[in-house]
């Protein structure tokens, strides 16, 4: 799964939103990017279509009715995904223990942690 760097953007926007969101808030909320409606309709499809992003309903927009979309999986499932494709399982031993080294290991993460091995180990 592979996001462009507009995709992205819009996918930091969705993120960070604690709602869902119609094309209008989104283009309302990117001040920095001058995307045109086309455009965003274009990016919400694919990454409809990516599995990123997914609609969830609809609100009123003036006369009409619009599209509401929200995230589909988190940023970190995301990045996971990401990482997953890239980077062979024989790996993952050594790429967790690089991850956990750029981090500080609190008495709090070392019991989320075993948590989450626990949870998901085989």
């Amino acid at each position: 799964m592979h996001l462009t760097k507009s995709e992205q953007q819009i996918m930091e926007i969705f993120w960070q939103a604690d709602h869902p969101m119609a094309q209008t808030e989104v283009v309302t909320t990117c001040v920095d990017r001058k995307w045109k409606e086309r455009s965003i309709f274009s990016m919400l499809n694919s990454l409809m279509e990516k599995g990123v992003l997914r609609e969830v309903g609809f609100v009123r927009s003036g006369k009409t009715y619009a599209r509401t979309f929200e995230p589909a999986m988190s940023h970190a499932e995301y990045l996971a995904e990401v990482v997953a494709q890239q980077l062979p399982m024989e790996q993952f031993p050594e790429l967790l223990a690089a991850m956990l080294k750029k981090v500080e290991m609190t008495p709090a993460l070392q019991k989320e942690l075993r948590a989450v091995v626990r949870e998901n180990g085989q």
